[in-house]
């Protein structure tokens, strides 16, 4: 396996604690295995958010530590669709929470939940306030989706149906 350096889980403790030392920001992707329509695979959140997290890392240069994906969500309003994987609101945003204090707890200061699934905006919301409530970290939400409207003549270019409409994966 080739070491990836904006890999969180790649380093050894005592080299991450070389690596808080730069104050990179700790990027944390969620994700959902949940039903896409009978044509796209059920980890299609996981793969959009892994892939644009990834390539971030990579070019950032440094400045983005990359921690695993949390691959499931929110997902009670999708449960009659076989293969949908549900975590409880209560569930996910103590784990998502216990996650970001850890990485406050060991010194890093900037932390940025990546979200991958529309459902999960809530709790992760609610956990990037808290962290910054419960620990001296500054920790942020987004989706993938929002960062389309960075750049207001992206999407118009982006998109191959009629512009303006709905933007979506499935």
């Amino acid at each position: 396996m080739q070491r990836k350096d904006y890999l969180y889980q790649h380093y050894t403790w005592s080299e991450l604690a070389e690596v808080v030392k730069r104050q990179p920001v700790v990027v944390l992707p969620v994700g959902s295995v949940e039903d896409h329509g009978p044509h796209l695979p059920l980890d299609t959140d996981n793969f959009l958010i892994w892939n644009v997290c990834e390539e971030a890392a990579k070019r950032a240069s440094g400045d983005i530590l990359l921690l695993p994906i949390i691959p499931y969500g929110f997902e009670t309003h999708h449960m009659d669709f076989p293969g949908t994987i549900d975590i409880q609101m209560e569930h996910l945003l103590h784990f998502v929470l216990d996650v970001t204090k850890s990485v406050a707890h060991h010194g890093f200061r900037r932390i940025l939940i990546a979200d991958g699934h529309g459902s999960n905006m809530p709790n992760l919301d609610l956990v990037a306030r808290r962290t910054c409530l419960e620990t001296d970290a500054e920790c942020v939400k987004t989706a993938w989706w929002q960062l389309l409207t960075v750049d207001p003549e992206f999407l118009p270019r982006w998109r191959e149906s009629k512009f303006p409409g709905g933007c979506a994966h499935a």
